[in-house]
């Protein structure tokens, strides 16, 4: 493995060791940061598509079908525990 050195301002160095956890390199957490980074760039990519208020119609419906069948489930678990 290769090292690198970098510079850091203070703030820098502070904002990265805020994101370090306690047994994690100062390498891991900037692998681990900037992977979280890389997703953040299509934040937004359906924003303009005409496909996205069907989507939005969809998603609400699936999530109300999966409430009403955990309700459902709900109650059968209740009705046999009495």
């Amino acid at each position: 493995m290769v090292d690198k050195t970098i510079s850091l301002t203070h703030r820098a160095y502070h904002a990265l060791k805020a994101v370090k956890f306690k047994d994690e390199s100062f390498s891991d957490t900037v692998i681990r940061v900037t992977k979280i980074g890389a997703a953040a760039k299509f934040f937004g990519i359906l924003k303009d598509k005409p496909e996205l208020d069907s989507m939005r119609r969809r998603i609400k419906e699936n999530r109300l079908e999966i409430e009403k069948e955990f309700k459902a489930r709900q109650k059968k678990i209740r009705t046999r525990l009495g």
